[in-house]
């Protein structure tokens, strides 16, 4: 019998379900686009929110790419004049969008130059006995360096390479069936801890300093020092236990590799001394290290600074022109997100986050305050799904929500706390929900679709995690 009719059977079905897919979710934009938007909300906010939405739950159910999702929303909003076109086209000149593009070519130099490779084999020589072993380690490192950094999206950019580097030195090449070898539970873990490391530490985040200071308007005094004694509990079991969820539902195909270290060592020795692009590599790392940690003080954009990395990299030779032109990735990367932190951006200037917020406070009127506490946490989570930028979120929502909870009785302090914290750990709830994410997506090892699956029970599970232990260990220190 020729399988051949099967096998045009099954992509002629395959078509077909797609197809209802597309209509599908066209249909449900268009239907949510002459819905009779609420008095409080302008028709211009409602007609935006329809567009974001459906641009979300296009690539959330698979009827589009999240590339052709983002472009087909950026259009409709053009032509149905929603935004204007210096409006809708702001995205391209973030420089949060210009600083991923730029951390991700520099990555790109550190493994071309050798560096991300001898890092790597130093890593798997230290810890590689265990892939799960491997995954703590990047984790830890990044609990490390992370109060020095006020930028997680500039920390992703020096961790990335690290991960992309070990990747491929145990044999997991990114898109390609050996890329679940090791690389996508390693890039996984490496996208969760930058949340989780931000939710360690006050300058681990741009936006913890900014929510400290709303919060002091509510009376709540959030410090270095009381941060990290109400952070380390929840963030240290977090830290232990969610690495080895992932392990479990995620699980890459290689487990153990107790053959990998003395291969590691072994290799260090056939390399012998750096090379020229290493040493030049490694000192530009070196450079961004301490300029980025010291950004604040001295007062540059860090942004900036990672041109000036690419720029010594591109004169010194290590990196090329013709080595950019081969990585269209970061182009495709900085396309969808620059479109969708566009429309969440105006989707919060035209005041559509701070109604759904105001209503959800009123609403939360006559609870007792252990319920109220839980229901505006949770809530303040979900609400992600709608934001790309975690600082915007917090500037949006968090004062609503902290001003509501203690209204009704909800302790401030750990309100406050719980509702930072989880701004950063719920990063991983969307492949849009942090600049960070943007990284380790474009590598090649992780698919929006999978972030989509993985990342809601990720911070499923460090909501309860923090509400658990977090909330009855502020409650007993504060």
């Amino acid at each position: 019998m020729d399988m051949t009719i099967f096998s045009d059977y099954f992509n002629y079905c395959d078509f077909g379900i797609s197809m209802i897919k597309k209509i599908a979710i066209i249909l449900f934009g268009v239907v949510l686009w002459f819905v009779s938007p609420p008095v409080e909300i302008t028709p211009q906010a409602w007609h935006l929110f329809a567009i974001f939405i459906t641009t979300i739950f296009g690539v959330v159910f698979g009827a589009f790419n999240i590339l052709i999702a983002s472009i087909l929303g950026l259009v409709v909003t053009l032509f149905t004049g929603t935004l204007q076109p210096v409006e809708a086209f702001s995205g391209f000149s973030n420089e949060i969008v210009l600083l991923i593009v730029m951390a991700f070519l520099i990555a790109k130099a550190v493994v071309k130059s050798g560096l991300g490779n001898r890092i790597a084999l130093m890593m798997i020589s230290r810890f590689g006995g265990t892939t799960l072993g491997l995954g703590y380690s990047l984790l830890a490192t990044d609990m490390i360096i992370a109060p020095a950094f006020p930028s997680n999206t500039a920390r992703s950019g020096l961790l990335f390479p690290i991960v992309y580097s070990v990747s491929i030195a145990n044999g997991s090449l990114p898109d390609s069936p050996s890329s679940k070898r090791i690389g996508s539970f390693l890039m996984f873990v490496s996208m969760f801890g930058i949340g989780l490391s931000s939710a360690m530490w006050l300058t681990a985040m741009a936006a913890n300093p900014a929510g400290a200071a709303i919060a002091a308007e509510y009376g709540v005094n959030i410090s270095f020092g009381n941060w990290i004694l109400a952070s380390f509990v929840p963030t240290l079991l977090t830290a232990i236990l969610v690495p080895w969820v992932i392990f479990k539902i995620y699980p890459p195909e290689v487990k153990q590799t107790p053959e990998a270290p003395a291969y590691a060592r072994k290799s260090l020795l056939e390399m012998g001394r750096m090379s020229r692009d290493e040493t030049i590599t490694a000192i530009v790392f070196v450079l961004l290290v301490v300029f980025w940690a010291l950004s604040d003080t001295l007062h540059i954009n860090r942004t900036a600074i990672a041109f000036l990395g690419l720029g010594l990299l591109l004169v010194t030779g290590v990196f090329t022109v013709n080595d950019m032109r081969k990585e269209g990735e970061a182009l495709t990367t900085m396309i969808w997100f620059a479109i969708l932190y566009t429309l969440s951006t105006y989707l919060n200037e035209l005041g559509f986050m701070g109604y759904v917020g105001n209503l959800l406070a009123e609403q939360m009127d006559g609870f007792s305050w252990p319920v109220a506490f839980v229901i505006l946490v949770f809530i303040y989570i979900v609400f992600h799904y709608l934001f790309v930028s975690q600082t915007s979120h917090m500037l949006a929502l968090f004062g609503v929500f902290l001003s509501a909870g203690i209204s009704i009785g909800v302790p401030g302090v750990l309100l406050a706390f719980m509702l930072l914290f989880a701004t950063n750990y719920f990063s991983v709830i969307t492949p849009q929900g942090s600049s960070c994410n943007i990284l380790y997506i474009s590598s090649g090892y992780v698919k929006p679709q999978t972030i989509y699956k993985l990342g809601g029970l990720i911070t499923l599970l460090c909501f309860v995690i923090y509400m658990i232990f977090g909330s009855a260990w502020i409650l007993l220190i504060f």
